[in-house]
């Protein structure tokens, strides 16, 4: 998606492409899941996968079972490559940053601890940086609107993701 492409990966593919942790999921319901916006969806190539449920908003993408858990069905373990890469989802487009709920309810935006880049590199100036640009991105008017007009691409508070910033813009709009 277009719109999209103006967000940079933050984690170098190299590390991606050697990862355990993206893309699995500890069971089939986890709320951790992809969520697609209904604009996402009409984009993939195969829109008649499984999705969750069909919300006017969009759906989190069913999983599928792998190992001892799940994982996205556009993720192939045997390479780590993403089938969907250049056309993933908002949702995946941000990791190892997350959208969700910190305790009193505010939209914050949180980096995830689980992602072995972020173990090592949470610290770095690079990342503050990073940080403030993928808060910027997410609260321009065109990414904003999509946000607040899905509001299941925002998650629940996760002890294991550090809060970085209150997203301002998008928390008011569900005040």
């Amino acid at each position: 998606m277009e719109k999209y492409h103006s967000l940079k990966q933050i984690v170098p593919s190299s590390l991606c492409l050697t990862c355990d942790v993206c893309c699995r999921f500890p069971e089939e319901t986890s709320f951790l899941a992809p969520f697609f916006t209904k604009e996402e969806i009409g984009f993939l190539p195969t829109p008649d996968l499984p999705f969750r449920d069909d919300s006017p908003q969009g759906s989190k993408i069913k999983l599928v079972s792998h190992d001892e858990g799940c994982r996205c069905p556009y993720f192939d373990p045997a390479t780590h490559y993403c089938k969907i890469y250049g056309e993933r989802p908002l949702d995946c487009r941000i990791y190892p940053f997350a959208l969700m709920r910190d305790p009193s309810g505010s939209v914050v935006l949180g980096i995830d601890t689980k992602c072995p880049f972020i173990q090592e590199h949470a610290n770095d100036p690079q990342m503050s940086q990073d940080a403030d640009s993928v808060r910027k991105f997410l609260e321009s008017e065109s990414i904003a609107k999509v946000i607040v007009s899905s509001p299941e691409l925002i998650g629940p508070h996760q002890e294991d993701v550090i809060i970085l910033h209150r997203l301002e813009k998008i928390d008011r709009a569900f005040r």
